[in-house]
């Protein structure tokens, strides 16, 4: 019998109150939208900030302690690192060309077409080419697809001018190779003079402590102003998501409590009823926080579906392309709108405890 009085109820209440339910839903559905926009935001599109912000280069310099070199196959250990990104090696020496002393920068071209160089010409596609800095081509009055013969180690070699790069550094006076051809003028095979690191976000000293024990001999440093740039952008974001989200957490629970609230006030004759049919205080509360749970669920899964868009909108936007969502997402979204309606509804449903069915009844 209990469980068709409770049926019955339940039937009429949401039947007679679906105006109340669709506020509180509405309001339910508010606070995951926003919960689920910043969870999506936060777990998605932190890895395309990531990305983003490779523009910075390099967060970590790994460099010999004793004026040696580093190996080439030091690269690939540390890339295999969890939490490393990307990891690139330098070679630095001077060479002469003219009777003046430059300085020679050899690197993976290819790692630095996406790092804000500022190119004139081309980028080098063969061995046997070179990139000068601005400086070098005002010094030398060089132009493109003319050739340059630098001198290192008591031998000449000579190199095509692909184009000329400029960064506002110390590259602008420097020449840039391809790490082969830096090693064949400088007559270091696979030496390395700098491993540049790029750690991800957030777990930078994770990665200084992993370098520290692969390479004891090695000095490893954070590049402060790169590091501090990145942690200070998401943890601003972060902070700005987080405020957003209690805010609309509390106005969310409001909403639902008064909406929970005024309907004890206008329901007392039917708790009044119930109580004088024989349900108890644990009936009565199971009945409200059913309601409750509709409400949650209703508000919970549309919630999603509003903040999944939210954050594919907002990745759109940002970085022109969509963000994957965790498959743990939807779960979390359901699992918010059933907390925040359930939680909103337990004081009004502790003081429907209270009524006295002989006095509602009476009409007190």
């Amino acid at each position: 019998m209990k469980r068709h009085w409770f049926l019955f109820f339940f039937k009429k209440s949401v039947s007679l109150r679906k105006g109340r339910i669709l506020i509180a839903s509405a309001s339910v559905t508010l606070a995951v939208a926003v919960i689920t926009g910043m969870l999506g935001i936060t777990l998605g599109i932190r890895d395309k900030l990531g990305a983003e912000l490779k523009a910075y280069g390099a967060n970590i310099i790994v460099t010999p302690v004793k004026g040696d070199y580093l190996e080439f196959g030091d690269i690939g250990r540390i890339a295999k690192m969890a939490q490393v990104e990307e990891a690139t090696g330098q070679i630095f020496g001077t060479t002469q060309t003219g009777g003046r002393v430059l300085e020679v920068i050899g690197l993976d071209v290819t790692k630095i077409k996406s790092q804000g160089w500022k190119l004139t010409g081309n980028w080098p596609e063969k061995d046997g080419a070179a990139l000068l800095g601005v400086n070098i081509k005002e010094m030398l009055a060089l132009g493109e697809k003319r050739r340059i013969t630098l001198s290192s180690e008591g031998s000449d070699h000579e190199f095509e001018v692909a184009g000329f790069i400029e960064k506002g550094g110390p590259e602008d006076s420097a020449v840039i190779l391809q790490l082969d051809d830096a090693w064949r003028l400088l007559g270091r095979k696979n030496g390395l003079s700098a491993i540049l690191v790029r750690g991800k976000s957030g777990s930078l000293e994770h990665v200084v402590s992993g370098l520290k024990q692969m390479l004891p001999e090695a000095s490893v440093k954070t590049l402060r102003q790169v590091a501090f740039a990145e942690a200070s952008l998401l943890s601003k974001i972060q902070l700005l998501m987080v405020l957003v989200t209690i805010v609309v957490l509390f106005a969310a629970s409001v909403s639902v409590a008064s909406t929970m609230g005024a309907n004890v006030l206008e329901r007392r004759s039917e708790i009044g009823l119930m109580k004088a049919l024989g349900a108890t205080r644990a009936d009565i509360g199971m009945f409200y926080q059913a309601e409750s749970v509709l409400i949650g669920l209703l508000g919970g899964a549309t919630g999603f579906a509003l903040g999944f868009l939210s954050a594919q909108i907002v990745s759109r936007g940002a970085f022109a392309s969509f963000i994957s969502v965790p498959y743990y997402l939807p779960v979390i979204s359901l699992a918010a709108g059933l907390a925040i309606s359930v939680a909103a509804g337990y004081f009004p449903v502790r003081d429907a405890m209270k009524y006295n069915p002989a006095i509602i009844l009476r009409g007190e």
